[in-house]
């Protein structure tokens, strides 16, 4: 019993995580501001674009230490769980700070993506928020697309579990360079 409670921990932390990013507004990826559909879509003005980039670069650090934050404590309670004697409270302090440093994190996006929307018009904003469902969609579209290809890449060695021998070849992927 002693042995199955740091995985349950484990998913316990992480299936906390998921109602935060679900309340979260789905953004598109990346500096969506300088996609051309999007821009033609939501017709953003190029003052509207400089201002978001200069609220993406004001923030752009800040993120960087944010999500060096949550990944170190990330690898803390990893360590702790993967203990064959884990201190139950040593890992509810671990589970506790990665927690805190997550919702400082999302703290942060949540603010950067208030100053995007004063940027926006209303017509925009509410384009935005009608769009959310579909970036949400291409995003998981996007990871699982992903996850596939890393399955079915071999493994380090060319062989995977139960394969007697690394595979001919391994298929191309045409969107990769």
């Amino acid at each position: 019993m002693k042995t199955r409670w740091p995985l349950a921990a484990l998913a316990l932390v992480a299936l906390t995580a998921v109602p935060v990013a679900a309340q979260m507004l789905e953004m598109p990826g990346g500096k969506w501001w300088k996609r051309p559909g999007i821009v033609e879509g939501l017709k953003l003005s190029t003052e509207q674009q400089d201002r978001l980039d200069e609220v993406f670069l004001k923030n752009r650090r800040a993120f960087v230490d944010l999500k060096a934050d949550v990944d170190r404590r990330t690898i803390d309670l990893e360590d702790l769980l993967a203990a064959k004697d884990a201190d139950p409270k040593k890992v509810g302090a671990a589970s506790e700070a990665l927690e805190q440093a997550r919702g400082r994190l999302g703290k942060a996006r949540t603010m950067m993506v208030v100053d995007m929307k004063g940027i926006l018009t209303e017509a925009q904003w509410k384009q935005i928020v009608d769009r959310r469902d579909q970036w949400r969609a291409e995003r998981e579209g996007e990871m699982r697309k992903r996850f596939r290809n890393q399955r079915g890449n071999p493994r380090p060695g060319g062989v995977r579990p139960g394969q007697a021998s690394a595979p001919a070849t391994v298929p191309e992927d045409p969107e990769e360079p």
